[in-house]
């Protein structure tokens, strides 16, 4: 069974994931070449716009057109260090979900992974065709400025933009920057959302489990079989051991990714700030199709981790009435004691945050999006009383 390999497959695409299976020395020293050079662009990259906003901007509109993309780049080098430096927990978690007790186990555990899977892929593919419309816009607008004798953005660079030579080396630079730095958008943002994903996935197995445990048991205590009781006492330790690891999983996942989680919504609102601005102050539409799209997109991102985020805490919550409407009043008084822990457990809902500041729900999505309008007018205010 493979577990995202949609979403791994982005992430070896722009070179931040080399395969597992991808064991000989010259296959790796290739990879890591490959990774090298995408590190290179997208630096550089971030590099020439953080120049040219030191040194070239003049005023506070070129200001707020230029430092779209440059914040932008910022999430994007996270993603690549988290993706490069945490390699090692990443793999754990995959084998978590590969291994006992989170291993599917029969045709209708299997059929309860498979649908996550099937969820996961479908909203990745979504979002992918969105990130794709993205990227065609802004490369379209790149190309048009090319013609024009212009670079696709604006960059500070210590070389002569008029030798042609230099020219398009810095234009097709730029466009395969944007190119990768989407494949990493999209390679991390869905694997997060994955990895979320599985653990509603994983407390619906549980429910399942012990659904099925709990009515086995009843039986089971009727009969009386002193060799079934033990049996018995084993599957329900089996149970605890899987609620605990799905905790556990749960806890590594935000450990793993919180620094993404922070910068991405940090980024996030700032650039949906800058953009809904922007848009906002021009009346061509050939000025801002683009920003549009990428705007769009900004929304997208801080949605599909919130909602993720929420579906997990919803579901941890309901295990304990999944518990309780089970035939637990015809088990033993020590396996309802053992029931009652897990209720208990299950009182605390599993939380994704965002460092410690927010958390991953759909109420933290309303506050962005507030916080987003009351920046807006802010600024508006702001950048107002400056031109007077």
């Amino acid at each position: 069974m493979q577990i995202l390999s949609l979403n791994i497959l982005l992430c070896t695409l722009c070179g931040i994931w080399r395969p597992i299976k991808w064991s000989s020395v010259y296959v790796h020293f290739l990879y890591s070449l490959f990774t090298c050079f995408v590190l290179f662009m997208e630096y550089f990259y971030w590099c020439t716009q953080m120049l040219d906003l030191i040194f070239t901007v003049n005023n506070v509109d070129e200001f707020v057109a230029n430092s779209i993309y440059f914040i932008t780049l910022i999430a994007v080098a996270c993603k690549c260090i988290v993706l490069i430096t945490r390699r090692d927990a990443i793999i754990n978690l995959i084998q978590i979900l590969l291994k006992a007790p989170c291993k599917p186990q029969n045709e209708e555990e299997i059929a309860i992974q498979t649908k996550f899977d099937v969820l996961i892929r479908t909203w990745s593919l979504r979002y992918i065709y969105l990130v794709i419309g993205s990227a065609t816009s802004i490369i379209i607008g790149s190309i048009f400025n090319m013609r024009q004798g212009q670079l696709p953005t604006r960059v500070w660079i210590p070389w002569d933009l008029n030798t042609p030579l230099i020219f398009w080396i810095m234009s097709i630079q730029q466009i395969l920057s944007v190119i990768f730095g989407s494949i990493i958008n999209l390679g991390t943002e869905t694997l997060i959302f994955g990895f979320l994903l599985q653990t509603c996935a994983q407390l619906e197995i549980f429910e399942n489990r012990i659904y099925k445990l709990i009515n086995n048991k009843a039986v089971r205590f009727l009969g009386g079989s002193q060799s079934k009781m033990n049996k018995s006492d084993l599957e329900i330790s089996n149970i605890i051991q899987h609620h605990i690891t799905v905790y556990n999983y749960a806890k590594l996942v935000n450990v793993t990714f919180n620094p993404v989680l922070f910068v991405q919504f940090f980024v996030s609102t700032l650039v949906i700030c800058t953009c809904v601005y922007y848009i906002s102050t021009r009346v061509r539409m050939t000025e801002t199709g683009s920003l549009v799209m990428f705007t769009v997109c900004m929304f997208v991102e801080i949605f599909i981790f919130c909602w993720a985020g929420n579906e997990v805490m919803l579901k941890s919550m309901i295990v304990r009435e999944s518990i309780y409407h089970t035939n637990w009043p015809l088990i033993s008084v020590n396996e309802k004691k053992e029931l009652m822990m897990i209720m208990m457990r299950s009182t605390i809902p599993i939380k994704f945050t965002s460092s410690f500041l927010i958390t991953l729900s759909l109420q933290s999505y309303s506050n962005v999006s507030d916080v987003t309008v009351f920046a807006i007018k802010t600024n508006t205010v702001i950048l107002q009383c400056f031109r007077f």
